[in-house]
């Protein structure tokens, strides 16, 4: 059953916007190379799949980013349901 995971990256003990997005565009990189739906908001992007498919893309993340920042919040949020959930259906009033 798909459900949807928001993703966070907060870069800590960095110079500047540009090395902050670069490691946020890193992260990204990992997320588009899963080959899972994706949506990247102006504050976190939100992912589509099976739980197993997102506890994997994270320790992804985690693999990618731990030896390019010396220090990061990575925020993670699963929003479940009995029947699955989906990006289209969560956002299809504002589209």
């Amino acid at each position: 059953m798909k459900i949807t995971c928001s993703i966070r990256l907060l870069p800590l003990k960095v110079e500047g916007k540009d090395q902050i997005y670069g490691l946020v565009d890193e992260a990204i990189g990992v997320i588009a190379s899963s080959g899972l739906k994706y949506l990247v908001g102006p504050s976190e992007t939100t992912v589509e799949g099976e739980f197993s498919q997102l506890l994997e893309l994270i320790q992804e993340i985690y693999k990618k980013m731990t030896p390019l920042c010396d220090r990061y919040v990575l925020e993670v949020v699963f929003d479940c349901a009995k029947d699955g959930v989906n990006i289209d259906e969560k956002i299809a009033k504002y589209r």
